[in-house]
């Protein structure tokens, strides 16, 4: 069959940096019907790759491109992104970076309204696809008020409404709790095998979509480096680690044993395939290694107490419930949840950004009702999310020296500061370079560091790793594992389950609001039925430990290299 995508030669530069390729010799075809995952590290070409396919580039973005992208017959630079729109539908990766509308059906009808179909059209195609990723119940309500997972339903529905043949998906699950991934996941597979759209999607976290991809295609230094069966594809471990790729628990365990000769064949890509292979070599005389010892360090007083903490927003929605907590120095935390489980609204009690509606916050002895924020901010330092919500200044360094300036720090004390910072962060000598052109690592570690210039004792990151891939979340839990080591009290709110395990000492659980759970990793991550309950899922290796039991393997490892340690030391 001819491919429903064939990409010949292609080879693009951005508008203003047309000596800098981003695109460099790609070919790839791609079936009707196919499910294609594309991995690979920051700055690689897979989202400028995105783009070629629905015209945005080169039409919207401009720029110098050689090669030719023929979707669905049309040559892409023929054909306008408008006319592309209904060939080839695309989801970004913050579905509230497309939403338009007041309210969830509004929102579906835009794209259509502005290609002047009929109403009778619009309506049919409205209804047809909110019924598709079943969000009809909703078609009144206003997208603002939906959890994460519910958003990016709509903003497929909205490219659905086109009737697109492929639909393209950049990093969809990023911000999404566990639930939210897997609703959304569930929803592309549905529109894959159920109705025979092309899915073309971007993921950093192979673990996730190898159960729906038929091939995966990985990309580094702007080029394809490889694009087969997830099986034949990871069995190359060491080409994809090279890649900055994070591979699955259990196909790390394997490479890891494959290097001393314990691991037989190709490498696993499933949790089954592992256990199986696992209970047929593990000898009758097994006797497992000792896990890792990992350094503790010991808490000390606490920085952060909270009283039968309460908070409402505006429209009376309780968010938390009578909440008890205490941090004590030294500790780094794991605050963890279903998205609108309160996370986010907790962590900002911590440093006066809200303040509770009944109850107390008390930050190193100040009840934050009566300090102000500026006051809090030099004991307790958060940073968000996305850097780009709080860097805004020409360089790095008067980004770095905003906050101490607004604390009415001498100059010179400034920019001491300011230089000791450039160089914790690896940027020594770059105070006047532009951040907005810099890499998502970096532009993480100036926001990071525009905290910690102004020397807190406590500080919060809301998902420092998210949307980075592997090598840039190493670089960036590195940092703060060193940070931590000197002895900041480190609060970190994420998702994901593999960061908690392998850095945090305590897990703090939300769930409606209130602490369901609180302890250290390995306590927290025994009480699978709690999890649950909570939306939170056990880190793969710990699945592994677990159904693994019968064969001498203690149950609850929670980090790779333990299971590696455990297994190795047991001598296969």
């Amino acid at each position: 069959m001819e491919p429903i995508v064939k990409i010949t030669g292609l080879r693009y530069a951005y508008r203003g940096h047309e000596t800098t390729e981003v695109l460099r010799g790609i070919d790839l075809e791609i079936q009707k019907g196919e499910f294609l995952a594309i991995a690979g590290r920051t700055g690689s070409g897979k989202s400028t790759l995105c783009y070629s396919l629905n015209g945005l580039v080169p039409h919207s973005f401009g720029g110098k491109m050689e090669g030719s992208v023929i979707v669905s017959g049309t040559d892409t630079q023929k054909a306008t992104p408008a006319e592309l729109a209904q060939k080839v539908g695309i989801v970004l990766q913050s579905a509230e970076s497309q939403i338009v509308g007041l309210t969830v059906e509004e929102d579906v009808e835009y794209g259509l309204e502005n290609l002047a179909l009929p109403v009778d059209v619009i309506i049919r195609r409205r209804e047809e696809a909110l019924e598709i990723v079943e969000m009809t119940a909703f078609k009144d309500v206003s997208p603002w008020n939906l959890s994460g997972g519910q958003k990016q339903r709509v903003a497929i529905a909205a490219a659905l409404a086109f009737r697109p043949e492929i639909l393209v998906l950049d990093n969809p699950t990023a911000e999404l709790d566990p639930i939210g991934k897997e609703e959304v996941l569930q929803t592309i597979a549905h529109l894959n095998r159920d109705m025979g759209i092309t899915i073309v999607i971007v993921d950093q976290e192979l673990q996730e979509i190898i159960p729906y991809a038929d091939r995966i295609a990985i990309m580094d230094d702007c080029k394809i480096l490889v694009v087969d069966t997830p099986e034949k594809v990871l069995d190359q471990a060491g080409l994809l680690r090279e890649a900055g790729i994070k591979l699955p628990d259990v196909t790390e365990i394997a490479y890891q044993l494959r290097k001393d000769g314990q691991w037989p064949g190709a490498l696993p890509v499933d949790l089954e395939t592992t256990r199986q292979t696992l209970k047929r070599i593990l000898p009758a005389d097994f006797e497992p290694g000792l896990p890792i010892e990992k350094s503790q360090v010991v808490p000390g007083e606490p920085l952060i107490v909270a009283q039968k903490a309460c908070f409402n927003y505006s429209n009376g929605k309780p968010v938390l419930k009578d909440v008890d907590l205490e941090i004590h120095r030294g500790e780094f935390i794991a605050l963890m949840g279903q998205n609108g489980a309160g996370k986010t609204t907790l962590a900002k009690h911590l440093n006066g950004l809200l303040k509770p509606t009944a109850g107390k916050v008390i930050v190193e002895g100040l009840d934050t009702h009566s300090v102000s924020i500026s006051r809090l901010s030099s004991k307790v330092g958060y940073v968000f999310q996305n850097p780009d919500h709080q860097i805004f200044s020409k360089n790095v360094a008067e980004e770095l020296a905003f906050g101490p300036r607004n604390l009415k720090w001498d100059e010179k004390r400034i920019e001491e500061a300011v230089q000791k910072s450039l160089k914790d962060i690896g940027m020594e000598g770059r105070g006047e370079d532009e951040p907005f052109f810099m890499g998502l690592a970096e532009r993480k570690l100036i926001a990071i560091a525009s905290v910690l210039i102004m020397e807190p004792d406590v500080l919060v990151l809301d998902e420092p790793a998210t949307g980075a891939d592997f090598g840039v979340a190493l670089r960036i839990m590195r940092y703060i594992c060193g940070l931590h080591q000197k002895g900041l009290t480190v609060v970190i709110i994420t998702h994901d389950v593999s960061l908690a395990a392998n850095y945090t000492s305590r897990m703090l659980v939300l769930n409606h609001g209130h602490i369901a759970l609180d302890g250290p990793a390995e306590e927290v991550f025994a009480q699978k039925e709690l999890l649950r309950e909570c939306h939170i899922s056990l880190p793969q290796v710990t699945e592994l430990s677990n159904q693994l039991q019968d064969c001498g393997i203690p149950g609850n490892i929670i980090r790779v290299p333990d299971m590696v340690q455990v297994l190795k030391g047991g001598q296969l």
